[in-house]
């Protein structure tokens, strides 16, 4: 048991730590010191707070850069094998960038750009996003249809554009643009209409797919995100995948 004089010395030190640096506060301004302040009287987690400031810069734009899922959802993002929920994940698809929104202990709002090669996987809604090969061989993130022995994923992005209009240059955001894989052993596969995607699989297997499509009305460009998981869980179930 300590000492009551090497308590109080132990206790008069951290006080004297928290009040100097509450009156530090006040000479410390924006993102930067707030996140220094916070860091050193609360100790948020450096692993889910660590990156660079998010800033916007279309605010004159129509449209927004963002990957976008219907309602206002909380999403989820594992950083290094640690799971963190409720949290308010953005994806820049123009930039592919992954942005977490946060409110600081001031409760003021912030956003910072996470440091990807960290990131595990993240969900937006339902959207569930994690590192895939595109077919150019380059890791991006890209949304999960399919995690299965044979994977389907989608690669988004959007196209940043401007017209003229009065001797003005007006800018906006295209609609998503959607690049459609099938991976399958080990090997890319790139599909955009029902014929390109058949050749993604086994030949044996093509025609029992495409009975499938046709049985259920599936027509690629217009196919939601649960009629292709469960058209991929089909394609799954069949037997001996390999080349």
């Amino acid at each position: 048991m300590k000492s009551l004089p090497t308590y109080f010395c132990i206790l008069s030190i951290g006080l004297l730590q928290f009040f100097s640096l509450s009156a530090q506060s006040d000479s410390l301004s924006g993102y930067g010191g707030i996140r220094e302040l916070a860091e050193k009287l609360y100790g948020p987690d450096p692993d889910l707070l660590n990156g660079q400031k998010y800033n916007y810069t279309y605010r004159s734009a129509e449209g927004s850069p963002f990957f976008e899922v219907y309602g206002h959802e909380a999403s989820s993002i594992q950083i290094k094998g640690k799971l963190y929920d409720e949290q308010w994940i953005r994806f820049d698809i123009y930039k592919q960038l992954v942005i977490l929104d946060f409110t600081d202990v001031s409760g003021a709002r912030g956003s910072i750009v996470l440091n990807d090669e960290w990131i595990d996987y993240f969900n937006i809604g339902r959207a569930h996003f994690r590192k895939f090969p595109d077919k150019l061989g380059n890791e991006r993130f890209g949304q999960a249809l399919s995690l299965d022995n044979i994977s389907c994923v989608y690669f988004w992005k959007k196209h940043y554009q401007y017209e003229l209009k009065n001797g003005r240059k007006y800018y906006r955001f295209s609609k998503p643009v959607k690049e459609a894989v099938i991976i399958r052993g080990g090997q890319v596969y790139g599909y955009n209409n029902k014929k390109s995607f058949l050749k993604c699989f086994l030949e044996k297997d093509r025609k029992t797919i495409k009975m499938q499509m046709k049985e259920h009305r599936i027509q690629l460009k217009k196919v939601s995100d649960m009629e292709m998981e469960s058209l991929m869980k089909y394609i799954n179930q069949l037997q001996a995948y390999g080349d």
